[in-house]
């Protein structure tokens, strides 16, 4: 056999190759994208911890509270503004958008933050993010609002 009549066979083998290397790299990509993802979920719930220990922290100076409660809310709109532009998929976009709920109806439990929040806005873009991840899960945020506070009234401690 010459060199000519082999060709078709080496072309049919480097197709091949190629074809079973765009699939060797795209399960590469997919493993990495959720390598990835897990990555951010991670780093998002260590963040948060931070936050919220950074509050829970300072509850006996005023100055402090105030500080870590602003930069708690900026936290908030860091991670609303990621889950408004869908930056997040999948679980992580459930596990984030839960935690940021969660926050929203302790928020909305918590009259004496409400005075701060306001004050703290200073323009139209303060908190827009957050201001419209609150638009879009009113009627979720509304419904744990609800089952929390039912919750309470129920429990041995309130008796």
């Amino acid at each position: 056999m010459s060199a000519s009549e082999l060709l078709p066979y080496v072309q049919v083998g480097g197709t091949v190759a190629a074809a079973a290397g765009l699939f060797v790299n795209a399960y590469q990509a997919w493993r990495t994208r959720k390598t990835v993802t897990l990555q951010h979920l991670q780093d998002f719930l260590k963040a948060m911890n931070e936050r919220e220990a950074a509050l829970a922290a300072s509850k006996d100076d005023g100055p402090k509270q105030l500080h870590a409660f602003i930069e708690f809310l900026n936290f908030l709109e860091i991670y609303s503004a990621a889950i408004n532009a869908q930056l997040f998929v999948g679980v992580a976009r459930e596990i984030v958008q839960d935690k940021i709920l969660d926050s929203i109806v302790v928020l909305e439990h918590s009259p004496h933050w409400h005075e701060e929040i306001e004050k703290s806005i200073t323009s139209e873009t303060t908190y827009k993010h957050l201001r419209r991840f609150v638009k879009t899960n009113r009627s979720t945020i509304a419904a744990r609002k609800h089952a929390s506070a039912q919750a309470l009234v129920g429990s041995p401690s309130s008796a």
